[in-house]
């Protein structure tokens, strides 16, 4: 990396690096940018979002599991893009991009190595922009990611003001998810030992005030949101979204399935994976003391986060991404000699030829997926647009909720996504989904959308119903109304 910097001396600004660090994010997306729907958890937060918007109170009229914060950020993006799609994916590649930036800035403040902070920003990206599931699907790690980094700069240049800010930013965080808080006690345990342990500071006012500070900054947006729905004598819904479905939504998950899902992270990124244990196991003199201590903490309460849930969704371990960026970033640092295969791989040509070629096959691949596999979701939903007045009612049934977002049509229900009216999901919002269900097709919807079988509502369909068409490859089938009053 020192040979790029010496051939191209622009990258060695702070502007060339911001510019860069987008430039590859939006290149490494960009064909995500298309399809309609890449996580239906993503399509979630976009019609929730959209609803408020147009008044519906969210947790009383349109609800999910997730805390506000998420829901205010696609409300925010619904406001400025309208129903863009591609505008808010365009806006997620540039958040990865500066969460990027800041990783930088983070492993050079922590060790002192510009190569190594290039290599995290770097590494951070493509643990990112890979796999739909692992990051390419905006989802809230990617959006809680940025306050977290943001939080350990701050923490990391000390000070009252700083800390206060650390801890709001973490609190902003919270509020989009709410395993931020494991993030959080990782930093606040190591600061306050370093305070304790190692400067020997006294228990007096002054060093713990610093921390008072930062917990108050952290409790801070929480706070005032519990205050909003309170002045809204909406205060019970949200206690419920908040404090009870937490441990009603609880899944049972093995060790085994935890073992399995971290595996799958290790060997999906093996490169990745292979950067930060070199350095765990045969550089171990990069990391200080200190250093061992902070990411041992970090680590171990991000795997908590990960799995105390008990669900085992994949996209938890982005929430990983940025502890193991730091480290696998540590392999390109400035004293590292590799030798033998590793210093082939790595090093020189053959590294930026290996580079080319993995930046190839993830741009080939996402081609193939998002631009030439047909968009089924706007293929069906132009279908319904078509057949359909705005008077005119549409039942997606077990299929995706996205269709409702294409049409440009609020959802019929307050619970969006399908998880919520077709599983156990039902019990834990304490509601019971046959009535609801039953409400909605009493409504005698104009088409009811099916994917694959849905008894129930096939049921309540009886001969009302005959099946209209199908789509991909009979995955989803169009059920229509045969007399319309």
């Amino acid at each position: 990396m020192n040979r790029l910097l010496n051939k191209f001396p622009v990258l060695k600004s702070e502007l060339s690096w911001f510019v860069l660090l987008i430039v590859a994010s939006i290149f490494l997306r960009f064909f995500s940018f298309f399809p309609s729907e890449l996580d239906h958890d993503e399509s979630t937060y976009a019609i929730i979002g959209n609803e408020i918007l147009q008044g519906k109170k969210l947790y009383t009229e349109v609800t999910d599991t997730k805390p506000v914060g998420i829901f205010l950020i696609y409300a925010g993006l619904q406001a400025i893009f309208g129903y863009s799609i591609f505008m808010k994916r365009l806006f997620t590649a540039l958040l990865v991009a500066v969460t990027a930036y800041f990783i930088r800035k983070a492993s050079f403040k922590i060790f002192s190595n510009w190569n190594a902070a290039n290599a995290s920003a770097i590494v951070y990206l493509f643990y990112t922009s890979m796999w739909a599931y692992f990051g390419l699907s905006p989802n809230t790690e990617l959006y809680f990611n940025f306050f977290t980094i943001v939080a350990l700069l701050l923490f990391l240049k000390e000070g009252k003001v700083n800390y206060f800010m650390a801890g709001l930013f973490m609190g902003i965080g919270f509020i989009i998810k709410y395993l931020v808080l494991f993030d959080f006690v990782a930093f606040g345990l190591f600061f306050l030992g370093v305070d304790f342990f190692v400067k020997k500071n006294k228990f007096e006012f002054k060093v713990i005030s610093k921390y008072i500070l930062t917990g108050i900054g952290f409790l801070l947006p929480f706070s005032l949101t519990a205050l909003y729905f309170y002045l809204n004598q909406r205060f019970n819904d949200f206690y419920f979204i908040s404090f009870e479905l937490p441990g009603l939504y609880k899944q049972s998950f093995s060790i085994l399935n935890y073992l399995v899902l971290l595996a799958d992270l290790l060997f999906r990124f093996f490169p990745i994976t292979l950067f930060f244990t070199y350095i765990l196991f045969k550089e171990r003199k990069l990391l200080s003391q200190k250093s061992k201590w902070f990411f041992m903490l970090w680590i171990s309460m991000v795997l908590i986060a990960m799995y105390l849930p008990g669900k085992g969704f994949t996209h938890y371990s982005i929430q990983l991404m940025l502890p193991l960026s730091l480290l696998a970033g540590l392999f390109f640092h400035s004293t590292v000699s590799l030798n033998g295969a590793l210093k082939f791989l790595f090093r020189g040509k053959t590294g930026w030829i290996a580079l080319f070629v993995v930046v190839l096959v993830i741009q080939t691949a996402s081609y193939f997926e998002n631009i030439v596999e047909p968009d089924s979701f706007k293929e069906v939903a132009a279908y319904l647009d078509e057949n359909t007045t705005d008077e005119e009612q549409v039942f997606v049934s077990n299929y995706e909720p996205i269709i409702y977002y294409l049409m440009e049509r609020n959802t019929p229900t307050k619970y969006v996504h399908a998880n919520l009216l077709f599983t156990d999901l039902h019990k834990a919002f304490k509601f019971d989904n046959i009535t609801e269900i039953k409400r909605l097709m009493n409504q005698k919807p104009k088409f009811v959308l099916v994917q694959y079988e849905n008894e129930i509502v096939e049921e309540m369909m009886g001969d009302e119903y005959f099946l209209d068409r199908t789509f991909r490859n009979d995955e989803v089938l169009v059920y229509r109304i045969k007399t319309e009053n």
